[in-house]
Order: structure tokens, then sequence, then C-alpha cells
């Protein structure tokens, strides 16, 4: 199932002590291992997450390959290293925001991202960044979701 969450308001990511890296020419193939890599590598320079693990597909090319931005907040801050980088934070506010609650991930998300842009469209909203999937579990680790941001601005 799908949802947008924020049809009133917007929604925002606020983030410090940020460990981030940017993969290429990656297929959906590959985000199981991109993602365990990421923690890896946050765990090589001695990090550990504080916050859910985000990412932002930053580019597609005509093969379906992409670019994604993975990040996530640690507990304290490192020296960048040649392989995972280290911002102090990351905020980005004016965010529309939806959520993937089902396990049909790609599926859903095409939805997902249909909705947004009509919702977008019919309020007079351009988007103007990447779109941003956080990954989310209750407190017990059962039921897990997806929540994907992207920035508008209000068009005049």
């Amino acid at each position: 199932m799908v949802i947008i969450v924020n049809k009133h308001s917007y929604s925002s990511i606020r983030l410090k002590n940020v460990a981030y890296k940017e993969f290429l020419d990656i297929t959906i193939q590959d985000y199981e291992m991109i993602f365990k890599q990421f923690i890896y590598l946050c765990e090589d320079v001695g990090v550990s997450s504080t916050g859910p693990i985000n990412f932002a597909v930053t580019q597609i090319d005509l093969q379906k390959k992409f670019n994604i931005e993975v990040f996530m907040q640690v507990d304290k801050g490192f020296r960048p290293t040649k392989d995972l980088n280290f911002r102090t934070y990351f905020c980005i506010d004016m965010l529309l925001q939806g959520r993937i609650t089902s396990n049909n991930f790609v599926e859903d998300e095409i939805a997902l991202l249909e909705d947004m842009n009509k919702f977008a469209k019919e309020n007079n909203l351009s988007f103007v960044s990447p779109y941003y999937h956080t990954f989310k579990t209750d407190r017990k680790s059962e039921n897990g979701w997806i929540d994907v941001k992207a920035k508008v601005f209000e068009n005049d």
C-alpha cells in the first residue's frame, strides 16, 4: 500500500554526524549488497548507526543503471576515507512525503511517485530534489516501511 503522508504540511530530514557514500552504476539486484557494504564501511571507521539508513537516487541511465547516495546518522564524527565520507549535518525542509508499507517495493514505489507527481501538479508544486528514501521499523522491528520524500517548491 502507498499513501501520501503530508498533504497539509511539509516534512523534513534533519541529521547530524552523517556518514555517506555514492554508489555508481547500480541495479536493483545490487541493493542488498550496497547497504551491507555501507554498514561494513561504517564499522570499519569505528562508527555505529544512530538512525535509519537513507538513500537518494541521483541519476538513472538508459540501461536502467543508477547512481545512489546512501547516508545515515552515526554516533560520532570521523575523518573521511577514500571509501566513506562525513558531513557534520544534513538538513532539508519543504519535503512532500509518501510511504510504502508493502513488500512490493518496485511496483509500489512507481505508484507512489505517480501519486506524488499528480498531487504536486494539482497543487502547483515543482520537485527540486531527488527522492529520498528512509527505511523505518516499529520499536520491535516487526513491521517496516519506507518513507519517500522530495523537496518541493511552491510555484507562483
